[in-house]
């Protein structure tokens, strides 16, 4: 059976979860005996195509992101719905479009996996999230199945359009582990960090993510730095934080690093990792944290307790996450080991689950 993966930036990946996702499930299903197509974006990326074992790579002169995405998820609809027996499309920037997209399927499975519930997100104007509303609602009626990574997502599409979703979570299988000598030697000479030295959070820098509220919680006291690993400079957002905080001494603004072992060095040596995000589901940014043992500080909404089972320390105000800190006692909110090796979170497990969904196994 032919599959094809459409609404990702392409790969390699480069730019966000979809794309991570696109690259470690591709190949998996592929293994399973069908035939892989990911359409992906040629703009600002190198001409040689990423090798992954089954899986085609076609990359069309349009730019995935914004606005654009609607043009390109409908040029990557044109290119494989001939060729296809199912199509995955990931996001619903184009879900005006999906009851045309499943007509001209003619009876082929059309998989929409909703992300993040994209609407709810503060980084739009009122009219994009406006647009994105009426888009959620008529992918979700429109599609021949629905994907959601997180029971709340679920259970606000269940509750909001009637429509049971398949839950299907996000991977984290693929992060690097690092050795103890490995760390510190990155740390020091990357970072200028040490291990157990600080605390982290990797994220994009969005107001939903709540990057203010939790720099407003690190008490001066602490003398403990905050590292944060994120776009600052591409929104006014990010640079008003920059601005803000310039010359706090315990503030380390970081540019995003794609770098793995760079990655798995932040997250290993960390006293314990900040997470402030309050819409999207399963965060990547969080299930990546989970096999390197760290306490978790978690911003206390559905989709982050659902990700954990309930397990971390939960703050709704910068009051909370100071109270949390000052108590100086971490180690109860590290993960379980059940929770860390949880299958949900296994990338061939999630593999199967597409096949399956796409087509009818």
């Amino acid at each position: 059976m032919k599959l094809a993966i459409i609404g990702t930036d392409g790969l390699p990946a480069r730019y966000g979860g979809f794309e991570t996702f696109a690259m470690e499930v591709s190949p998996r299903i592929a293994s399973l005996g069908h035939e892989v197509l990911v359409v992906g974006s040629s703009v600002g990326r190198p001409s040689q195509v990423a090798a992954l074992p089954g899986v085609k790579i076609r990359n069309l002169p349009l730019k995935a992101n914004g606005i654009a995405s609607i043009p390109f998820d409908l040029a990557s609809f044109a290119t494989v719905c001939r060729w296809a027996d199912a199509i995955l499309l990931l996001g619903v920037s184009a879900g005006p479009f999906v009851p045309l997209m499943r007509r001209l399927t003619r009876g082929k499975s059309l998989v929409v996996n909703v992300d993040g519930l994209e609407s709810r997100r503060e980084k739009w104007s009122p009219m994009s999230r406006r647009y994105l509303a009426f888009a959620e609602k008529v992918a979700i009626h429109g599609a021949q199945h629905v994907v959601a990574d997180n029971k709340a997502i679920a259970d606000i599409i269940e509750t909001k359009y009637g429509r049971r979703a398949t839950i299907i979570a996000y991977g984290n299988d693929h992060v690097r582990p690092i050795d103890e000598e490995g760390c510190r030697n990155i740390l020091a000479n990357s970072f200028s960090l040490e291990p157990d030295g600080y605390f982290l959070t990797v994220a994009r820098i969005e107001p939903e993510n709540n990057i203010a509220m939790m720099l407003d919680a690190i008490p001066d006291e602490s003398k403990i730095p905050y590292v944060i690993v994120g776009n600052f400079a591409t929104s006014d957002y990010g640079r008003e934080l920059m601005r803000q905080y310039r010359g706090v001494p315990w503030v380390r603004f970081i540019s995003a690093t794609y770098d793995p072992q760079e990655l798995a060095a932040l997250r290993a040596g960390c006293r314990a990792y900040l997470h402030g995000h309050s819409v999207g589901g399963t965060n990547p940014s969080l299930v990546e944290m989970l096999p390197y043992d760290r306490p978790l500080l978690v911003y206390d909404c559905s989709f982050n307790r659902e990700t954990l089972n309930e397990d971390g320390a939960f703050f709704g105000s910068s009051e909370q996450l100071q109270g949390i800190i000052l108590a100086n006692s971490f180690d109860q909110y590290t993960p379980p080991a059940t929770l860390r090796a949880d299958s949900r979170y296994q990338w061939q497990m999630i593999a199967e689950q597409y096949a399956a969904l796409a087509f009818g196994e």
